[in-house]
């Protein structure tokens, strides 16, 4: 067993619970047990001197201290068990210097050794009390010196000097030895302190950087939300429409005709929603593509076609002019970037004014322009337009409703599949959206 287990063995499991009760627990048990040890060899010094007293006052600190250290196993209050032994010791010493000359005893000094132990082992107010009884002690021990009255010398005399030798560098030896255990403690405590603190600080910064991963999770959960709500909106419109004249239309043919746009367009949805939940599962949120060669006017034609009829209410006349060309990418998020650029040509564009879409073929890319003749772009608002949820000061001329979503999914989905987007500001008038597509 280790002087850790050893000193342990005399402390109650009730200790463990508190590391700051444990701690004083221990030391109170060390003090006590180096204690003990002193007033064992001091039993022997007496024996020399003939101090019958002493050696049975010594016995008794002996027997005294190791009980207080047993007594720390009990649950009696480690206050009132460190006040005992502050008061054991203070007795000794008070009567083997009354009976051994007062201040003329080398065991005077000793008295001083009182208010220091209880500062150790009780705690500073104690410390301040057992002080004040000790000075008043020193002040009696003068008083009677001063009246000449002759206390008792019980020690043998004969022997003075070898009794301040013997007795006085102990006082020194006890109060540096407790105070190195005291200091020792006192430094594994603090040692403890510094790595429960680092400890901490490590769950801290784990904690900080889960709760930024949680804030990121949230919030692209809360962003494919709004994504689904966004780019749903125009299909469920489309299949709307289309069931609106199904319901007027009477000639089977064309039945067969808008059912099937029905079920193209439902497909078109249905595809977007997997595409996005399967968007939400990854971790890097990247999406699921699958690119293919297609002929952009189809596509571009398809994506005003399904915009057709908040066309019609507006009255705008969409024109799609430039060369034929071939892309390759997805066809799904190319028609909803089409879709996201000519929705918003449309809600920002007067009662019959005209929305131009423009192809031009480039060596390596495909570029595809969408123009209105709104009230374009505020120079000082360029740098927000791609922002999710951005607000502008331009407002729909239909009443529509805006959530500043779409140019940042076009934004997004464009460099998905390979290309890029920006705003034209050299244009003539209205707002210009330039899309760059890789050829194919």
């Amino acid at each position: 067993m280790n002087v850790a287990g050893f000193v342990d063995f005399f402390i109650n499991p009730s200790y463990h619970e508190d590391s700051l009760k444990l701690r004083k627990a221990r030391l109170f048990v060390r003090a006590c047990l180096l204690t003990s040890l002193f007033s064992n060899s001091y039993i022997w010094f007496s024996v020399l001197f003939e101090y019958d007293l002493g050696v049975y006052l010594m016995i008794f600190n002996v027997v005294g201290f190791v009980i207080l250290a047993l007594l720390v196993k009990t649950r009696l209050p480690l206050l009132l068990i460190s006040n005992l032994y502050v008061l054991i010791g203070s007795i000794a010493v008070i009567v083997l210097t009354y009976y051994s000359g007062g201040v003329w005893s080398a065991i005077y000094p000793w008295i001083i050794s009182t208010p220091v132990l209880a500062l150790l082992v009780v705690n500073r107010n104690y410390g301040i009390a057992w002080g004040v009884v000790s000075f008043l002690f020193m002040l009696w021990f003068g008083w009677l010196e001063l009246k000449g009255e002759v206390l008792p010398t019980q020690y043998n005399v004969d022997m003075r000097s070898e009794w301040y030798v013997s007795i006085l560098p102990g006082l020194l030896l006890i109060i540096l030895v407790i105070s190195a255990v005291f200091e020792s403690v006192q430094t594994n405590a603090l040692k403890n302190l510094q790595e429960q603190n680092a400890v901490l600080e490590n769950q801290k910064e784990t904690i900080a950087e889960q709760s930024k991963k949680l804030e990121k999770l949230i919030d692209d959960k809360d962003h494919i939300i709004r994504i689904l709500a966004h780019d749903l909106k125009n299909p469920l419109a489309n299949i709307t429409t289309i069931s609106n004249i199904l319901k007027e239309e009477r000639e089977i043919d064309q039945q067969k005709k808008f059912i099937a746009m029905i079920e193209k367009v439902s497909s078109q949805a249905q595809g977007l929603v997997n595409n996005v939940l399967d968007m939400a599962t990854m971790e890097d949120g990247a999406l699921r593509l699958k690119p293919e060669r297609l002929k952009i006017k189809e596509v571009v034609n398809e994506a005003v076609n399904s915009l057709s009829e908040q066309a019609r209410q507006k009255e705008i006349e969409v024109n799609v002019s430039g060369v034929e060309a071939n892309v390759y990418v997805d066809h799904m998020y190319l028609k909803l970037i089409l879709e996201n650029l000519l929705s918003n040509a449309l809600k920002f564009s007067s009662k019959s004014q005209k929305v131009d879409v423009d192809i031009a073929n480039e060596t390596q890319n495909v570029i595809v322009k969408v123009m209105d003749e709104g009230p374009g772009i505020m120079r000082e608002e360029e740098d927000q337009l791609f922002g999710k949820f951005a607000k502008l000061s331009a407002r729909p001329t239909g009443e529509e409703s805006s959530s500043g979503l779409g140019l940042s999914l076009v934004k997004r989905y464009t460099e998905q599949i390979g290309g890029k987007v920006w705003y034209d500001r050299d244009a003539s008038k209205g707002a210009t959206f330039v899309v760059s597509l890789p050829a194919a």
